[in-house]
């Protein structure tokens, strides 16, 4: 194998660390570019390196594979224990790794529960938070979308959970990323599939970008089919059954997440009128950089890895870049944002694109699921509705 190649590409690069089991986060990437990577597992870079290289991550997703079928048998038969805490739990998670939107969800599920008279709480990982505490970039930015609702990020959920209910008197938990995270029960498991790449191209990690096998769809209280928009409706409908079969149910709902303006540091909003006629050059450092970028018309586009920590030589470099680039402005994510201070960068300003969450069809089921979820949870030991039964032993 070639060492200045293994070099040369950080999606080969990362292949030397790649971890098949790290105990208690092994669905979590490490630091990758991630274009590069999905150019690769995707078959889209092609060459006999490119092949070999294939080949060796097939190879490597069957011990994954053998490792999450003996966990998810843990779990069905009991050998591992799910814990429930004394207060509904709804978790919002995928299949998949990179980004499929669970974050919009998550913060129009906590404005919702909250609008109804719910003390909501948020939990999650706390995945690559910075050493001074404030959390991580989605600690961050639904901070910024939901004001003051309590968010515990801890590796371990169900001490997160306790901690919301007692610390924080919260009534209703929203458990982000956590449809593998099984240790704590749930009230209504919320699985989002993203319409543009819904199977992680067919493998499971590290081959492809699938966390555990389609099946599990089974374990789903409701599906939420996301970026629906970019498939025609023959395309959709084809989805729709597909993962109607793998779950076993038709609980499922459609959205999208539409640009609705753009939003700088200072918090200050501008409309998209704003872009017409514009050099626009995109940057951004999340699990799908791809899906950013076709939403936009760009001159030039940069990703980094997900949940990238930037320094000031990053954003020297990013001025510099987009100088270079004859670029009026900058755009990136409302993610990216929250972990950078300034209204520009260099010369050029920057904004980030504040995007909405739009239901196509099936706001019902969700409805209606939030809402056995809430009547079924107590007391926790007397769970009557099957899908809700189901999922709270997941």
């Amino acid at each position: 194998m070639d060492a200045a190649l293994w070099r040369s590409d950080a999606a080969f690069a990362s292949l030397a660390t790649f971890p098949l089991v790290a105990a208690g986060g092994f669905w979590y990437l490490p630091v990758v570019d991630e274009t590069a990577f999905r150019k690769l597992v995707s078959g889209e870079r092609r060459g006999p390196a490119a092949a070999g290289f294939r080949y060796v991550l097939w190879l490597m997703q069957w011990p994954y594979r053998a490792v999450i079928g003996a966990r998810n048998l843990g779990f069905r038969l009991r050998i591992f224990p799910s814990h429930s805490v004394e207060a509904p739990v709804i978790s919002v998670g995928n299949l998949t790794t990179g980004g499929t939107g669970k974050t919009p969800l998550v913060a129009w599920l906590a404005e919702h529960l909250r609008e109804t008279g719910h003390r909501v709480g948020l939990l999650s990982r706390g995945y690559r938070g910075e050493d001074n505490g404030t959390g991580n970039d989605e600690k961050k930015l639904l901070e910024a979308l939901c004001g003051d609702i309590p968010h515990v990020q801890d590796p371990d959920r169900v001490s997160g959970a306790d901690q919301a209910i007692n610390a924080h008197e919260c009534n209703v938990l929203i458990l982000d990323d956590g449809f593998q995270h099984r240790r704590l029960g749930r009230d209504l498991d919320i699985v989002l599939v993203d319409a543009t790449c819904p199977f992680g191209f067919g493998h499971l990690l590290p081959r492809g970008l699938l966390r555990e096998p389609t099946g599990s769809l089974g374990r789903s209280s409701i599906i939420v089919l996301t970026r629906v928009d970019h498939l025609d409706p023959t395309q959709r409908d084809s989805l729709k059954q597909q993962v109607m079969t793998l779950a076993g149910h038709d609980r499922v709902a459609e959205a999208t997440f539409p640009t609705v303006g753009l939003v700088n540091a200072d918090g200050s909003t501008q409309s998209l009128e704003e872009l017409s006629g514009a050099r626009v050059a995109a940057f951004c450092g999340i699990g799908n950089p791809e899906a950013f970028f076709d939403s936009l018309s760009v001159i030039a586009s940069r990703a980094f890895p997900d949940h990238h920590l930037y320094t000031d030589d990053d954003l020297d470099t990013l001025a510099r870049w987009a100088d270079e680039s004859g670029a009026d402005l900058l755009l990136t994510t409302r993610k990216d944002l929250v972990k950078i201070p300034r209204r520009q960068l260099g010369r050029t300003p920057l904004w980030a694109v504040d995007t909405g969450l739009n239901w196509v069809s099936g706001f019902d089921v969700v409805e209606q699921g939030l809402e056995d979820a809430l009547l079924n949870c107590s007391p926790k030991d007397d769970r009557s509705s099957p899908a809700v039964h189901r999922s709270a032993r997941a």
